[in-house]
């Protein structure tokens, strides 16, 4: 028996379900957890009451010509189909055990995104479509197989694609406590189908060609799709669904061999991901030898990570890694050499430094921040072209306590301006004020503009290989994806990292990973000082306050005045 029904308010567009599911919704097997079908217009959905999750998410892939490509939505929101007590608000899922957990797309919004349109892509923002996914799982392999899936063409003779994804779990799951006494399981695993219609009239298994996989919440981020094949059968026992159960069976579906080592191309996706493969390896060897460093000492670095990383190696090496090493060793002693008899930046530039221009104030109170936060980072950097920060006041009756523009340059100096209300500053802390001006000077060093941008994958906010390699910690941390225009990928990820200096919230108790300092190397600037581990702002405040801004004639031969009137980028509340 099957305990599937449509969703009341679905009910007069079931004539859409055939649209999006390849021979009709899964028959659900299980009494103990009713499905309601949910329709969407580019997916449909199989919610689970019982778990406040999809049990399936299905939709088809269809080629276009010309695709749409609209922004990533910044906001989830709850399904208001749904009764109140099968909703689980709009927040995302935070952490469980310490490890992050994703807000997990059964339904990807990309590819239904290009096919559908705007409205279609906000409603795979719908919590009806999420679940809990590790972040390194949401990042990791379950975006390749999305990715691969987006990517199959229509071909001559072939129908769409068709796929089918959803959660499934182990047997004493851990819960999210989403309030109101609602708790949201975390599953175990994730499992996708994927028909691919192969000979007209597609009206029995063997003239299709399935792909099945099933993906741990723990696979490393590193394997791919393919190393997850399970039956069809096995995949219909383990989420006790039955799938395409009007179709005629003549034939068992035979799943890939585990133990393959060339895989079976017979599918699109499998060709897909064949690809990407072979793809993956020739950009690795292509960047190994098409590295770009900023300077000499960068070069160096890399050349040494190279050789670390050739020799970590097991086994014996082969001729041409030794050669490779050798021709390193090489070049490492003549940039060495190179460097030694190389002028110093300073004598081929002029020193640089980060200064401040007060245009208004209240009692000193700016004055002094400035002076602490650009004593602050002159400790640890040499900008690579000189920084002025511009301070002022406005007075507003809102909760904004201050405001922060784009930054902007004139004749190689970049200038940043912030603006704090008078309705707050008297009463504002010392520390407060400097922490805040520290946070805006590092937009000014580039966190969040032009070469940042480049780093990292705006779908994921992971930064790519090619600044890990530069940076190793960079693998370890994200940029955040959500809130408005100044937050969203310009700052460190809030929920993985709270209370660092450089994410998109004012709090108390801030910190400054070592992270935040190293990365101003590959953003352009000289790391004259490193910290070693995560140090609290008060600490490194303390050490700035007592020290006398002792450039001041230096800062006198800049254009302290210089002016543009740019957008605001950012705004700080009051109570954050």
């Amino acid at each position: 028996m099957d305990y599937t029904s449509i969703h009341p308010s679905s009910i007069n567009l079931a004539h859409l379900i055939d649209l999006h599911l390849w021979r009709g919704a899964p028959q659900n097997l299980d009494e103990t957890r009713p499905i309601e079908i949910l329709v969407n217009h580019g997916y449909v959905v199989g919610f689970s009451s019982d778990r406040l999750q999809p049990a399936w998410s299905a939709y088809r892939v269809a080629h276009a010509d010309e695709d749409v490509d609209y922004d990533r939505p910044l906001s989830y929101y709850d399904d208001m189909r749904l009764s109140e007590e099968y909703r689980i608000g709009r927040k995302t899922f935070g952490r469980i055990g310490g490890i992050q957990l994703n807000v997990g797309h059964m339904t990807p919004n990309e590819v239904i995104n290009r096919q559908f349109g705007r409205l279609a892509q906000l409603e795979t923002f719908l919590m009806s479509n999420m679940s809990p996914q590790y972040a390194s799982l949401n990042s990791g392999v379950w975006l390749k197989l999305e990715t691969a899936i987006r990517e199959i063409k229509d071909e001559q003779g072939k129908d769409h694609l068709w796929a089918i994804m959803g959660p499934v779990f182990g047997d004493n799951p851990p819960l999210i406590n989403r309030g109101q006494g609602k708790h949201l399981p975390v599953p175990e695993h994730y499992f996708c189908l994927v028909v691919d219609p192969q000979i007209y009239p597609y009206d029995t298994l063997s003239k299709v060609a399935i792909d099945c996989f099933l993906i741990p919440q723990t696979a490393p981020r590193n394997s791919r799709p393919e190393d997850y094949p399970v039956t069809l059968e096995e995949l219909e026992e383990i989420t006790n669904l039955k799938f395409f159960a009007s179709w005629a069976r003549e034939l068992p579906h035979e799943p890939l061999a585990s133990t393959a080592t060339v895989f079976p191309t017979e599918s699109r996706l499998m060709k897909v991901l064949e690809r990407k493969r072979s793809e993956e390896l020739a950009m690795a060897k292509a960047e190994a030898v098409d590295t770009k460093a900023d300077s000499i000492d960068e070069l160096i670095e890399i050349l040494k990570s190279e050789a670390e990383g050739i020799q970590a190696q097991r086994g014996t090496l082969i001729e041409e890694d030794l050669t490779r090493l050798r021709t390193i060793q090489h070049t490492i002693s003549w940039l060495i050499r190179a460097r030694d008899i190389s002028p110093e930046e300073d004598e081929r530039q002029g020193a640089t430094l980060i200064t401040y221009k007060i245009t208004s104030d209240i009692g000193g109170k700016l004055e002094q921040g400035a002076r602490t936060a650009c004593n602050f980072w002159n400790r640890f950097v040499e900008p690579k072209q000189s920084i002025v920060i511009r301070l002022g006041i406005f007075t507003q009756n809102s909760n904004t306590i201050a405001r922060a523009y784009k930054p902007y340059e004139n004749n190689g100096i970049r200038y940043g301006r912030v603006e704090f209300n008078t309705k707050f500053l008297a009463n504002y802390a010392d520390d407060a004020i400097a922490g805040t001006i520290i946070h805006e000077i590092g937009h000014s060093l580039g966190i969040g503009f032009n070469k940042w941008s480049e780093l990292f994958d705006r779908e994921t906010g992971l930064f790519k290989s090619k600044a890990i390699r530069k940076l190793g910690t960079l693998e370890y941390m994200e940029v955040e994806r959500e809130g408005g225009p100044g937050t969203a990928f310009s700052h460190w990820d809030e929920l993985k990292f709270d209370k660092e200096l450089m994410t998109g919230y004012k709090d108390h108790g801030e910190h400054v990973l070592p992270v935040t300092i190293d990365l101003m190397k590959i953003l352009g600037h000289t790391v004259i000082e490193r910290i070693t581990e995560k140090t609290l702002l008060s600490d490194l405040l303390q050490d700035a306050a007592s020290v006398m801004f002792s450039r001041q004639d230096e800062a006198k031969l800049l254009n302290l005045d210089y002016f543009e009137d740019t957008e605001l980028l950012e705004t700080i509340p009051h109570g954050r």
